[in-house]
C-alpha cells in the first residue's frame, strides 16, 4: 500500500495504491496526509480500511498523482 495525493495541484485529496494496483479515495479516513495523520495511527487507520473494502475506488485516467504529503519534510541535505 502507497500513500499519495491525487487531482490538480493545491486540490488534491488523499489515496492509496494497493497492492494489486487499484486507486483508493481515502478521504473518509483523513482531510489529508500529513503529520497529525501519521502521528496518529493513520496508516494502520487506511489499511483496515483498504482490507475491510470501504474505500472507493478512484479512475485514474487523467489524474495527477502527487507527492503523499503537501508540505514535505525539510531535508538536511538540501540545506
Amino acid at each position: 500500500m502507497r500513500l499519495l495525493r491525487v487531482g490538480a495541484p493545491g486540490q488534491e485529496r488523499p489515496a492509496v495504491r494497493t497492492d494489486d494496483g487499484r486507486l483508493l479515495d481515502l478521504s473518509s479516513v483523513t482531510p489529508d496526509i500529513d503529520g497529525v495523520f501519521l502521528a496518529s495511527g493513520g496508516v494502520d487507520r487506511a489499511r483496515v480500511a483498504v482490507t475491510a473494502g470501504e474505500l472507493p475506488e478512484l479512475d485514474a485516467d487523467g489524474l495527477r498523482i502527487g507527492a503523499p504529503s503537501p508540505v514535505p519534510a525539510r531535508s538536511s541535505a538540501s540545506v
